[in-house]
């Protein structure tokens, strides 16, 4: 069963009650005993999650919860409803704090699932958190006949999903929930829920994310659902122009589920990367024998330009990948999430697990139906995991980013500001070594595209490095000269982080500063509108010298836009180490003396998604040089529990090291670091500080 929770990693689900009876009788002049009892579950079932349960007039107890399956259990006796329960627990690669209310009192069945997130939302118009600390909101938004009505508004909107499903009058609240069984658990699995920190509410069915034009439905904090809006529901998808109904789903990846486990139980990461586990045979493509391939399916894995030992084995000079490292030893994956069917026989998905020290975490994968029915051994329904098969790092995704300026002489924006973008990353070399010229992207939100080339200093991505003009050419644009940055991100609009400064705020794209990262101008409502979830770009990689025709064409999309730079006002971010303010700060009594590897360090706030990478850029001039140097460097984080401390060294790339913040002496040196993580739907979220001489 695979669920998706809130974009902010705190939703709230409301979920109403179902009659229940105690068997048991209570001593004479003592009430019987009443149990508030169901499953948390945000994707998978919600691993180690910490179930709280809240009264009408205050008063709180502790649900003990199974730490694998998410069933849960709150003793009620003598409190008074509506109940609001809150569950904080492992969601996908991801954590999120899960909200539940019920209207009634006395015993009763409560699932705790993104439909009923949305309920929530809907029925108090508002973010639902704010009902943890409201009892007089719960008491007057939190009705049986709110409870009822909505319900009813999201079971006819849903209608198509629940007849495909098998699930036509079934309760969306109390019925059967139960991972791999029939019920809502079918359900789930093809819908796709996030509610906004305002209360708004985005649904989508996986049959509507597959299709050649995506759909999704959106509702305004407080409106409920209508019929007409089953039409944003299809249970179908149509594929390159063709209707499919019975689209593969994540049940027909069981066996690919226990093949991962039953890798990871008991072995080292030496015996899994050697080949000496046999249960990691039946996981990638490069393990099927060429015979046994099903016709179209790849002989080998392929990955932005990555083969399956470069992705998961052993790494020279950086963390192994998840076969190799000895960190996964006993992880327990879940059964993967459908993010969009590619095509009948291929589907994008997220595979996630949970190691034995207790944390969550994940990897987006392309898996394929590989193996002829002929070949299969016993169980095996023969998904295979074969990567995006691009032979260069191509990826598109949205970013809401929290800028802060260490210099307050010197704030390219005015001012600290909250700026939405779109991160365009693509390598530099591709699978075989050979060097990529350039790229152009295009797509919604980058008018007539935008030119990446590879950076004058050290950068392993392409540099982004001018907004395309209108009837302007590749040749033109690969005659541009090459700048010292490595700047994958490009900024689309922004606000001032604290809106009594917005008459302070400045876009670094406008003219006199013309920064080619930014967008000029930074672009309207409606533009911003036009990025929608699953929306298409395309990449156009030049090589060889070729400036008239593209050597690679890839079509990729991002799975969620960024929210609008105003609304990540409401968001909460990581706190950065004062230590590595200091690094940043020239002047200061810690300022980074250079290095092969920056110390970027930080505490992981509890409620939000923990950090997966880090970024370091410096560009600096020794005092008596004319020529700056540039280095970048990135590095992936590892997992940890909220509340932990972290210090992530990262390494200048290609071995490069960082130059000396302390003595630089160019007009436009700088250093910045960044943070980036993302929530249980992709959102990705990165704060960025920045000290611009």
């Amino acid at each position: 069963m695979k669920l998706t929770p809130v974009v902010s990693g705190i939703a709230a689900l409301v979920l109403s009650a179902c009659g229940g009876s105690d068997s048991s009788s209570p001593p004479p002049g003592q009430p019987a005993a009443q149990t508030v009892s169901g499953v948390a579950a945000a994707g998978a079932a919600m691993q180690a999650a910490t179930v709280k349960l809240v009264d009408a007039t205050g008063k709180s107890v502790d649900c003990p919860a199974d730490a694998s399956t998410g069933a849960f259990h709150c003793a009620v006796t003598g409190l008074t409803a509506p109940f609001a329960l809150s569950a904080y627990g492992n969601v996908a690669d991801s954590q999120a704090t899960l909200i539940a209310l019920s209207a009634t009192a006395g015993t009763q069945t409560i699932n705790i699932t993104p439909i009923t997130n949305a309920i929530a939302a809907t029925i108090i118009g508002d973010n639902p958190t704010k009902l943890l600390a409201d009892t007089g909101l719960l008491k007057s938004k939190v009705t049986a006949q709110a409870v009822a009505g909505t319900v009813q508004a999201y079971s006819t909107a849903l209608a198509d999903l629940l007849a495909a499903t098998g699930n036509t009058g079934v309760d969306l609240i109390s019925g059967p929930l139960t991972a791999g069984a029939p019920g809502l658990d079918r359900l789930l699995d093809q819908v796709k829920i996030n509610v906004l920190p305002d209360g708004g509410v985005q649904i989508s069915s996986v049959a509507g994310a597959s299709s050649d034009t995506p759909v999704q439905l959106q509702l305004a904090p407080g409106v409920a659902p209508q019929a007409s809006d089953k039409a944003s529901l299809p249970a179908a998808a149509t594929i390159n122009g063709a209707v499919v109904s019975n689209l593969p789903s994540a049940s027909d990846l069981a066996a690919l589920q226990r093949a991962l486990n039953q890798c990871f139980a008991g072995s080292t990461g030496a015996a899994r990367a050697g080949g000496s586990v046999s249960a990691c045979g039946q996981i990638f493509v490069n393990d099927v024998a060429s015979g046994a391939l099903n016709a179209g399916v790849p002989a080998a894995y392929l990955n932005n330009g990555m083969s399956v030992d470069q992705e998961f084995g052993v790494s020279a000079g950086g963390a192994p990948g998840i076969v190799a490292d000895d960190a996964m030893n006993g992880a327990s994956f879940s059964l993967p999430e459908v993010i969009r069917v590619v095509a009948s026989d291929t589907m994008w998905v997220k595979l996630a697990w949970t190691r034995s020290d207790g944390i969550r975490d994940g990897m987006q994968q392309h898996v394929q139906l590989a193996v002829r029915p002929g070949s299969l051994a016993n169980g095996d329904t023969g998904w295979r995991v074969v990567g995006n098969q691009r032979a260069v790092l191509s990826k598109v995704n949205a970013n809401a980013q929290k800028w802060d300026w260490l210099n307050p002489a010197n704030p390219s924006t005015g001012t600290n500001a909250f700026v939405d973008s779109l991160n365009l990353q693509v390598g530099v070399v591709d699978a075989a070594g050979t060097a990529v010229d350039f790229a152009i992207v295009n797509g919604p939100g980058l008018r007539n595209g935008v030119f990446l080339q590879p950076s004058s200093g050290t950068c392993d991505t392409l540099n982004i490095r001018a907004q395309i003009a209108s009837g302007q050419t590749p040749a033109q644009l690969a005659a541009l000269a090459k700048s010292a940055q490595c700047r994958n991100n490009f900024r689309l609009a922004g606000v001032a982080q604290d809106s009594a400064n917005q008459g302070l705020f400045t876009w670094p794209g406008d003219a006199p500063r013309n920064n080619t990262a930014w967008a000029k101008p930074q672009l309207s409502a409606a533009e911003l509108a036009d990025i929608k979830p699953f929306s298409a770009y395309t990449i156009d990689v030049y090589q060889n010298g070729n400036t008239s025709t593209p050597a690679r064409h890839y079509t990729v999309r991002v799975r969620t836009p960024s929210p609008l730079p105003d609304a990540l006002r409401q968001y909460a971010w990581h706190d950065l180490a004062q230590s590595t303010r200091d690094k940043l700060t020239p002047g200061s009594a810690g300022t980074f003396a250079g290095g092969a590897a920056f110390p970027l360090g930080w505490t992981s706030k509890a409620g939000l998604p923990f950090v997966k990478r880090g970024n370091v850029q410096i560009r600096a001039t020794a005092a008596g040089q004319t020529v700056a140097m540039f280095v970048n460097g990135t590095a992936s984080a590892p997992p940890v529990q909220p509340g932990a401390a972290v210090t992530l060294n990262v390494p200048g790339d290609q071995g490069v090291a960082f130059p000396s913040v302390a003595g630089w002496a160019g007009g436009a040196d700088f250093s910045f670091v960044s943070l980036t993580w993302s929530d249980p739907i992709d959102t990705v979220f990165t704060e960025s500080f920045e000290y611009d001489r």
